[in-house]
């Protein structure tokens, strides 16, 4: 199984500023080793081996994550890196035959179908796509979405075959060998989550959540849907004392992300849905943060804690 993000922010697209890619510039420059500065060649090696964060971006398009299973294509929702998904699909794997896609979307607020309008395989007349979702009307609010007053492409004139499957709660389905199950999230309008098993791995989508009660008998059925995943991807949009003062905001922090990870027997926790006015390196503070609090109240569990960043691949 494979997953690959495409669009890890929450609420807007995120592009970098100005001003944040000159910081990145000068603490490269602070940082580059002494005995190197006069050297081309190893300036250019060690800047080719900083990490995302020293050198690169955590990245500022909104929800798209992309799961490979059983030679399945599996989309979780529509945000802008929806796009640059599209695109590299259309560049790398359009066929005469068409493309089989399969897109499961959480709630549709803006920030996770936004996309959509610029996904350029939904113009392949010999593409199939197949939304999935609890939600009811999918297909009409899509519509809406590209109603003319909003967008000058209506959905109908993206020619790819199109079927809407509304799903029931707490429920699964399977494609091929591949199990896909759903759970109601406590989000503004309603969220869902997903849990896709194949092959003896599983990965856990849980975004645009939040746990308002924190006592064992509330949050049991969240840990019983996120037991024992590989990969869980979770909602860590505030810190901690945000999301005391923002209730009802529909969003969690990574800490409980670190709570229920670990009661829930999870290997691996991405950290998910980035609050948009942090920067990288305020992003990468709530990382360290969620690190240590693991180290301090879990030490002998081992959970491997990390940041959604967009095009970062893992293989399970």
């Amino acid at each position: 199984m494979k997953v690959k993000f495409w669009g890890v922010r929450g609420s807007i697209p995120t592009p970098p500023t100005s001003e944040q890619i000159r910081h990145k510039f000068l603490r490269i420059i602070d940082n580059l080793p002494t005995n190197i500065r006069k050297n081309p060649t190893e300036i250019k090696k060690y800047i080719l081996n900083l990490s995302y964060l020293e050198a690169g971006l955590i990245g500022g398009n909104t929800a798209c994550v992309e799961i490979r299973a059983d030679n399945k294509i599996l989309i979780f929702d529509m945000g802008t890196g929806l796009r640059a998904l599209g695109n590299y699909l259309v560049k790398n794997e359009q066929n005469k035959n068409g493309l089989d896609l399969h897109i499961f979307i959480s709630h549709t607020h803006w920030d996770h179908i936004m996309g959509f309008p610029y996904f350029t395989p939904a113009f392949f007349p010999n593409n199939k796509i197949t939304f999935y979702s609890p939600h009811p009307d999918i297909k009409e609010r899509l519509e809406i979405q590209q109603d003319s007053r909003f967008f000058p492409v209506s959905l109908e004139h993206m020619l790819a075959k199109k079927e809407f499957i509304q799903l029931q709660p707490k429920t699964s389905i399977t494609l091929g060998k591949v199990k896909i199950s759903n759970y109601p999230l406590y989000h503004p309008g309603g969220s869902y989550g997903y849990r896709i098993d194949w092959d003896g791995k599983s990965v856990v989508y849980a975004t645009d959540s939040e746990y308002k009660n924190l006592d064992r008998e509330s949050t049991k059925h969240y840990i019983d849907f996120f037991r024992g995943a590989n990969l869980l991807i979770f909602d860590a949009q505030y810190t901690f004392e945000e999301a005391i003062h923002k209730e009802d905001w529909g969003h969690s922090s990574a800490l409980i992300a670190v709570e229920f990870a670990v009661e829930a027997g999870v290997k691996k926790l991405a950290l998910f849905h980035h609050e948009p006015e942090r920067d990288d390196f305020e992003i990468n503070d709530i990382l360290k943060k969620s690190r240590d609090f693991k180290k301090i109240n879990f030490p002998n569990e081992k959970l491997d804690i990390f940041l959604a960043m967009e095009e970062l691949e893992i293989t399970l």
